[in-house]
């Protein structure tokens, strides 16, 4: 039994000084055969050491080595410790030191650097304290420098194997610390599997007993001691294995693996475990540790000091300073550290117990969602959170504010309306409030079909009235900014012709042009005299600059302010943009609004008049639809396919004939209007029992449906329902064949079942995706809170508060996805059907819209020439 011998550490001045000192050590043991792991703390230390291990740096350092033995001999100096002058051009970086510098150096003392001279290698033998037997290996080195595997994160694939071979003989291994853990290195190298088993086949064929119980020894020692052995087809496998115990003994022979530690780590436990892959199972190993004062454990504490004491000391570097004061203060540098790094994971703890805590809050949910057997409660309830504070939000505000249609509109996105099992259509809440103002019409004395025609010119109007505000804001908005604009360029005009004028950088005319046009942010055209001008004196075209500026920038707002207005009108505004450029901007502002104004009246009275197109569209589709009872499907059928229609048309880019659906008008201006004097509670209470009846009418739909497919069933057991649902005489009776009043009760049970199911897989998913999300920005949060303290802040402190309000915004981002989605599970599709045609020439980006169709064309096939 062997125990591990732990040197002394080397600690040098330098990290020349160092990488020289584990280049020379390394090359040491090379040659003498064992095998050495080299451990650094980062892969570019790695990197750094593979690089100073292949042949050129070898050469270069031990012809340094020479050059300084032969210098001291030549001028009879010992080793006492100090620096040599002379000798401090021979101690730069190896990178640096090229062989002119080194051949310049040895001219004086009459020297043959090369290395491969006879007379060089006894002196090479001496300086690396080997014997004459080591010559044949040490001319291998100076060729090929130390043969070396690297392994590092970049090789994470190859570590089993590359560790598998670092015990081989005359191996060399460069890993970081943590690198290969878990693997022991075997003195002599390991041996394949597909050699063990065949050494096992050889043994059981010339009946040697429990051959694979036997240790490999035991097997070597049977293999040596029968001389009778046959071995077959495996002779050469054979061999192998017996030379595998033979280099392992030669490996023991010469000290085992030695281990080079090229740095501290902060943790003494990552240094001792570097030390550990030495003398594994009682073999043979040593390590020792290379350090210098410029490393990052030593810099952070009075490795400087100590680094300028040694250089006014002039205490030569390359000669290691092994002194105990200074190991203990590397050891205490690193309990320091430690210390420290203690302190950071308890106060880490802190950040993560906030964590824990919502997470905590999260699953909890996740449970419960999953465990309850009645989630109604819960998706109501998230409901009427969303419902009360948007009605607040609305009706607390001044109506002017237009805000009530947003409230609508958001209904109308969460419930729009659907078809239910009696293949009625329940409606939004928005068509609701329509239904409810088309009867009072209609009890004013008013046909169903004279109402809806009144109630349509009304959305129309209440339409256009909200379109007309919002056009009129982007024109007198247009017209407060346009100076604004205007300034900001003439600052930026004056900071570039000083920075010009102060600039000796550019002089072709056309890259100071470029350059004013980048900093502008818009394109100026100058003439070559104008250029000349400019050149010669900016100041002398400021005033011309100045208004090409104004006129460009007034142009273009004017130009975007008409394209945003056609695109709200849907159609052009029949307006010069020339034109409106010449005049003044409070003349502009009464043409655009003149002009808006006459096109929404112009559309106004071709959509309701007498002969309007609504009304044309109407009785049309009351024909087609040979509506004879007027009741509330049949109106919400009629609203909402007026209120969307075909539009058919040419495409200039492609000239083929498209189709599209396009929105008409919407109900929601108008609908808003029944709000004005709507309680804030007596709302939520109204809308909240609206969605409640939606509920009730979309379960009955899907337990209607779910009843259809499960006619076959032979029980209540296979659809999924207790047997003791119905009463005995009815718990085995096929569903088919149930009476209408159980049938009725299966379907009630089988609804609440779906959407039992429906609202639980709203809300884990909601909870999954939102909780991503969230630790995400939580993570993001978690980086940045520690500029907290630059603001004389307790960055925990801050990241408890902020972390808590993310949580409740992500509850509330939670609850909004579910309320988005509670009413979007449909047992079937139903989208009301496009009532009215218009005939229109499509630009390319309508006709490239999603629910555009293109009628096929017949394709034209070509004539084939003959050749």
């Amino acid at each position: 039994m062997w125990k591990r011998k732990d040197y002394p550490d080397s600690i040098f001045r330098t990290v020349e000084a160092k990488l020289r000192a584990i280049v020379k050590e390394a090359a040491h043991f090379y040659i003498l055969g064992r095998p050495q792991l080299i451990g650094t703390t980062s892969v570019a230390s790695s990197d750094l050491l593979s690089s100073r291990l292949r042949a050129e740096p070898v050469r270069r350092l031990l012809q340094s080595l020479l050059i300084r033995h032969v210098w001291m001999e030549e001028n009879d100096r010992v080793e006492d410790g100090r620096a040599i002058k002379e000798l401090q051009p021979l101690y730069v970086p190896l990178e640096t030191l090229t062989p002119k510098i080194l051949r310049d150096f040895a001219k004086p003392l009459k020297l043959n650097i090369s290395l491969n001279a006879s007379e060089n290698l006894g002196t090479l033998l001496y300086l690396l304290d080997l014997e004459e037997k080591d010559t044949e290996r040490l001319k291998n080195l100076i060729k090929g420098g130390v043969p070396h595997q690297v392994l590092n994160a970049r090789k994470h694939t190859e570590e089993s194997q590359i560790i598998a071979g670092a015990g081989a003989f005359g191996a060399v291994t460069i890993a970081t610390n943590m690198a290969g853990r878990g693997v022991d290195i075997k003195l002599g190298g390991d041996i394949a599997e597909e050699i063990l088993s065949t050494v096992n086949r050889v043994l059981r064929k010339n009946d040697v007993e429990n051959a694979y119980n036997l240790t490999l020894e035991e097997q070597r020692q049977v293999l040596l001691q029968r001389d009778d052995m046959d071995y077959g087809i495996y002779e050469t496998e054979i061999k192998h294995f017996l030379q595998y115990f033979e280099e392992m003994e030669h490996v023991k022979a010469v000290g085992g693996l030695h281990v080079i530690g090229s740095e501290r780590h902060d943790a003494r436990r990552i240094d001792n475990q570097l030390r550990g892959r030495a003398g594994r199972q009682g073999d043979p190993g040593s390590s020792r540790f290379f350090l210098s004062l410029e490393d990052d454990l030593m810099r952070l504490f009075g490795g400087e000091q100590v680094g300028n004491l040694m250089q006014r000391l002039s205490v030569d570097d390359t000669l290691p300073l092994e002194n105990k004061i200074v190991s203990n203060i590397i050891e205490q540098s690193q309990h320091r550290v430690e210390g420290a790094n203690f302190d950071t994971r308890e106060h880490l703890l802190d950040y993560d117990n906030v964590l824990n805590a919502q997470r905590e809050k999260i699953y909890a949910q996740r449970d419960r969602i999953f465990l309850k057997d009645d989630l109604s409660e819960d998706i109501a309830e998230m409901l009427r959170v969303d419902v009360e504070k948007r009605v607040h939000a609305t009706l607390d505000d001044d109506f002017e504010n237009e805000t009530p249609w947003a409230l609508l509109a958001w209904t109308s996105g969460v419930q729009p309306s659907f078809m239910d099992s009696n293949d009625k259509v329940f409606p939004s809440f928005t068509m609701k409030l329509l239904l409810n103002e088309m009867e009072e019409i209609e009890r004013a004395g008013s046909s169903p079909q004279e109402a809806m025609l009144n109630l349509l010119s009304e959305v129309i109007e209440s339409e256009q009235e909200h379109i007309f505000k919002a056009i009129e804001t982007v024109v007198y908005s247009t017209s407060d900014t346009i100076e604004g604009l205007i300034e900001d360029r003439y600052d930026l005009l004056d900071l570039f012709i000083q920075n010009t004028d102060n600039s000796e950088g550019l002089f072709r005319p056309q890259e100071v042009l470029d350059t004013l046009n980048g900093a502008l942010g818009m394109r100026l055209s100058l003439s070559k005299n104008q250029l000349r001008i400019f050149m010669e004196d900016a100041y002398d075209l400021e005033d011309e600059l100045r208004e090409k500026i104004a006129v460009q920038l007034k142009f273009s707002n004017i130009k975007r302010m008409v394209a945003t207005i056609e695109y709200r009108l849907g159609e052009t505004l029949g307006v010069n943009v020339n034109q409106l450029s010449e005049m003044a901007w409070n003349e502009i502002e009464e043409e655009v609004i003149s002009a808006t104004d006459q096109a929404l009246k112009t559309r106004l009275e071709s959509m309701t008049g007498r002969n309007g197109t609504l009304a044309k569209d109407l009785t049309k589709a009351i024909k087609q639809e040979q509506v004879d009872v007027w009741d509330d499907t049949t109106k919400i059928r009629l609203l909402l396919g007026l209120s969307q229609g075909i539009v058919t048309g040419f495409d200039p880019r492609t000239h083929r004939q498209v189709q599209q659906k396009i929105t008409r008008f919407r109900y929601i201006y108008r609908a808003a209007q029944a709000l004005e004097n709507a309680e804030p509670e007596n709302l939520i209470a109204e809308v909240m029992e609206h969605f409640e009846q939606a509920e009730e009418k979309l379960e009955n739909a899907w337990g209607d449906v779910d009843f259809r497919e499960g006619t076959t069933a032979a029980s209540l057991v296979d659809l999924g329902l207790p047997a003791d649902l119905l009463a005995d005489d009815y718990a085995q009776t096929p569903p088919a064949k149930l009476p209408e009043e159980q049938r009725d009760i299966v379907i009630k049970a089988l609804g609440k079942k779906r959407m039992l199911e429906i609202q639980r897989h709203l809300l884990l998913k909601a909870i999954t995706d939102q909780w991503v999300e969230y630790l995400t920005k939580v993570e993001a949060l978690r980086v940045s809170i520690g500029l907290e303290a630059y603001a004389q802040r307790d960055p925990l402190v801050q990241y408890r508060r902020k972390a808590f309000e993310m949580f409740n915004l992500l509850l509330d981002d939670v609850r909004a996805q579910v309320v988005s989605r509670v009413f979007a599970y449909l047992p079937r599709r139903w989208d009301a059907t496009p009532i009215g045609t218009v005939d229109v020439v499509l630009s390319p980006s309508i006709a490239k819209g999603k629910n555009s169709t293109t009628k096929k064309k017949r394709k034209r096939h070509k004539k084939r020439k003959r050749h």
